[in-house]
């Protein structure tokens, strides 16, 4: 979609609504999305609200194969583009869709969903963005374009104040001026949204999954000369709210073993027989279905505060003269996030987790462009950035001692048991510095007024250290207890070893009832156990040796677009586009080599051919892509029992095609269209089967499984019609919907206990009535979301191998509202 929006223009004395242009610089230079040769989506602040853009989740409504979850709440939404997606939870790894606003790289993705106000435009680049962009861009990039002061621009002031359910409150303003004539010209602006959040506590107080989120931007623009302008702003938001909530989906099913289960329940031994069952309970015995909880209702007995603040400055320096422009962007930014989050949803002390991270980061983007009168033009740059991030993250496991059930309903972990009665805690705390150069030139040559090509070559060199890691084991008191990395000097990197059954190895309690009856299983065979215990040393803060990994990659993009007419373009074009490795992020129990500890970097070699029309003498928009990726290395996180771990695909092929179509239909009604679809497969792929714990080297082959997040069907309409047309005003009715197809949340799809994890085809129903004055200095608007009341999740993982369960976030229900905007221009 090029534009949401519609100029009256009056030809032969009849007026007709024509298409207008939308004004991106998703190349880095100011140009329209119809002249731009690649797949971009383009919205205006005023189409942002009449779509009811509240936050950076709502970007994929109206934008063809995109799809974003949100497992940690609106401020850190997660953004998958064409079946490129970001699976890993870890908050130190960077996502493959990178985020920008006003150009400054959001490298830390619980940021990703905190500027997201005053927002002039928005900018999303589908496919990789290997020469101006870079690293990080292996799907596409997001680009929010806050507001801006303006020298020239006089006096104005807008407000906007919102209440709906859920006890949701908005208000949002914005003041600029030029303060100094023709040199100084001020913006402030400011947001804050609230709501008491929408999963309710079974057992009381406050509803979980809220929001509290403020955020303030001050924008400044200094005219030094008639040739140089300096752009600075600076910007401080937060949130401080009750985290999501988790729904537990037990996965211990009673009835696979009925008599041994029958039997240690009857011994009464362990067994948490006075909790209700359905037939299914995860590992202490809980479960959620048998206490009549709707999907938006939980019993809930530790979820705590979800806390983010970020601070961030830019300073734009632009000269320019006769032939050239050269641009100076200097970026600062620090953020943090904290959480208390009850992963295991339920009253019982299986899986806590208190997340935490801090970031810091520099980055430094000269460049200069021309432009000459033989069609040649270039884009040629430097660029530099540093990130220091400090995680902390605490993890306490089986608070609650396991259900000694655990041995028929998972009889793999029965020889867990003993281990997890006293487990305590796992204090993870790791350091990294990442250091990236690059030095990029875009060219684009015109050979004729219809015929362009376009060159970009970027080589980028990037520096990981992992300068600090310590994992170790505490109480629940917090009492230190001892450490494994470093300290575990038992060369198995698991947190105990189970005993084992003679050389047989840790066998199910029904294969060593069957043993001992038939003889092949002796009572000295039981006890030949004495290597079985915690593989951790003794309690140090000394950090695991320092690791540094060295990246040095090109990248970039060829391109050719040729005007059939005026009115339409076609284009086709390669690219190449990495994303940076990274250190494991997830918990492990040994000293790693640099081969076992480092996830390497990712590789998309992307094929598209394209075209982009205006049409019916510009009252319709049609935008189409067919694309093929080529996929190499793809990382993402895989759960493995009580660890997880950071992993490389071999590979995949994204075979895909997009459509956006917009048309004015008569003087009043106005359509846009949106079509994604998307064949995907692992073409090399091999993970381990986590429902055989007892065989770490028992393996399942992925090959021909679909990518995560990529349905194979997506779309999204829109209606916008004039109901009442006025001289004081008009009354606009805006209807529309965003359709997913069937979803995987893992690449196991549903091999080894995984048919779960995916989410099946939903649409979600969105509507807004606005009233606008004439003179557009006031409207009010009656708006909903979710109108059908869809159950949908948008995020899920398997945690059946360590903990019994399921693990999924819930979509919003239906919310709704009403605001009120005021203009003073």
């Amino acid at each position: 979609m090029a534009g949401a929006f519609l100029v009256a223009v009056n030809s032969a004395g009849v007026e007709a609504k024509v298409l207008e242009e939308v004004m991106v610089t998703a190349q880095k230079t100011s140009a329209s999305t119809q002249d731009t040769p690649i797949a971009i989506t383009g919205m205006t602040g005023d189409a942002l609200e009449k779509f009811g853009f509240q936050n950076a989740n709502d970007i994929s409504a109206q934008v063809p194969n995109m799809q974003v979850s949100g497992p940690y709440g609106d401020v850190q939404p997660i953004f998958s583009i064409r079946g490129v997606s970001m699976s890993d939870y870890s908050s130190n790894q960077a996502s493959p869709i990178g985020v920008y606003t006003d150009e400054m790289y959001m490298g830390a993705t619980y940021t990703h969903g905190m500027n997201f106000f005053d927002v002039e435009r928005l900018e999303v680049l589908r496919g990789p963005q290997g020469t101006l962009y870079g690293k990080n861009t292996t799907g596409g990039a997001v680009n929010i374009i806050t507001k801006s002061a303006k020298v020239g621009d006089e006096f104005s002031f807008n407000m906007k104040a919102g209440a709906g359910n859920y006890g949701s409150q908005a208000f949002d303003f914005g003041i600029q001026d030029t303060v100094i004539e023709d040199t100084l010209a001020l913006r402030l602006g400011y947001s804050s949204s609230r709501h008491d959040g929408y999963v309710e506590n079974a057992f009381g107080g406050s509803n979980l999954s809220q929001l509290d989120f403020q955020g303030a931007r001050l924008s400044a623009q200094w005219l030094v000369t008639d040739a140089t302008t300096i752009d600075f702003k600076y910007t401080n938001s937060g949130n401080d709210s009750l985290a999501n909530g988790s729904r537990n989906e037990p996965r211990g099913d009673l009835s696979k073993n009925p008599e041994q289960a029958q039997a240690i329940a009857a011994s009464g031994v362990g067994a948490y027989t006075e909790k209700p069952n359905n037939g299914f309970i995860d590992n202490t015995g809980y479960s959620r279905p048998a206490h009549g909880l709707d999907r938006h209702e939980q019993q809930d007995d530790y979820t705590g505060p979800l806390v983010v603040d970020n601070e961030s400055a830019l300073m734009k320096i632009e000269h320019i003269t006769e032939s050239y422009t050269f641009t100076s962007i200097s970026t600062y930014s620090e953020a943090d996030y904290r959480q208390k989050q009850n992963v295991d949803g339920g009253p019982d002390g299986l899986l806590h987790i208190r997340w935490g991270v801090q970031t810091d980061a520099v980055s430094q983007d000269l460049r200069v462009a021309g432009n000459f009168d033989n069609g040649f033009s270039f884009i040629s740059g430097m660029y530099y950035a540093t990130e220091y991030q400090d995680m902390h993250n605490i993890y306490e496991i089986y608070e609650t001692p396991p259900d000694t059930r655990v041995a028929a309903t998972f009889p793999g972990a029965a020889a867990f048991y003993p281990f997890l009665l006293d487990f305590g805690g796992i204090d993870q705390k790791m350091i990294t510095d990442k250091t990236s150069y690059a030095v990029y030139s875009q060219f684009r040559f015109d050979a004729t007024a219809n015929l362009g090509f376009d060159f970009g070559i970027r080589y980028t060199a990037d520096q990981i250290d992992l300068d600090y890691l310590n994992i170790s084991r505490f109480t629940y008191d917090g009492e230190p207890v001892g450490t494994w990395v470093p300290g575990n000097n038992t060369g198995t990197d698991e947190p105990f070893i189970v005993p084992t059954v003679g050389s047989n190895g840790p066998l199910e309690t029904d294969a060593i009832i069957a043993g001992l009856a038939d003889g092949s299983i002796t009572p000295q065979d039981l006890a030949s156990n004495a290597e079985s215990g915690y593989t951790h040393g003794p309690y140090t803060t000394d950090s695991a040796p320092r690791l540094t990994a060295n990246e040095k990659e090109w990248t970039g993009k060829l391109g050719v677009d040729y005007r059939l007419s005026e009115d339409l373009m076609v284009y086709a074009s390669y690219s190449k586009g990495y994303r940076a490795g990274n250190f494991n992020g997830g918990v492990y129990y040994e000293v790693r080599d640099f081969e076992n500890a480092y996830a390497e970097p990712e590789f998309l070699d992307a094929y598209e051919v394209g075209m982009k029309s205006d049409l019916l003498e510009g009252s319709m928009r049609l935008n189409a892509a067919l694309f093929y990726y080529d996929y190499t290395n793809q990382q993402f996180i895989n759960v493995v029992g009580v660890s997880n771990f950071l992993e490389n695909a071999g590979g995949s092929e994204i075979l895909g095609f997009e459509s956006e179509l917009m048309w004015a239909i008569g003087e009043r009604l106005v359509v846009n269209f949106g079509l994604g679809l998307l064949e995907s497969e692992y073409t090399e792929l091999t993970l381990s089967d986590t429902q055989t714990l007892n065989d770490p080297d028992d393996n399942v082959d992925l090959s021909g499984n679909e990518l995560i997040s990529a349905p194979k069907v997506s779309g999204n309409i829109s209606l916008d019609y004039d109901v009442l047309v006025t001289d004081a005003g008009f009354l606009s009715f805006n209807v529309n919907a965003n359709y997913q197809g069937e979803q995987w949340y893992s690449a196991y799809n549903d091999k080894a206990g995984y048919d779960k994890i995916k989410q099946d085809p939903y649409t979600l129903v969105n509507s807004r009535l606005t009233w606008r004055s004439y003179d557009n200095s006031y409207s009010v608007a009656l708006w909903g979301k979710n109108l059908t009341e869809t159950e949908y999740d948008g995020y899920a993982i398997n945690l059946q191998a360590g903990f019994g369960f399921d693990y999924f976030q819930e979509g919003a229900p239906r919310t709704y509202g009403l605001e009120m905007t005021y203009r003073w221009e």
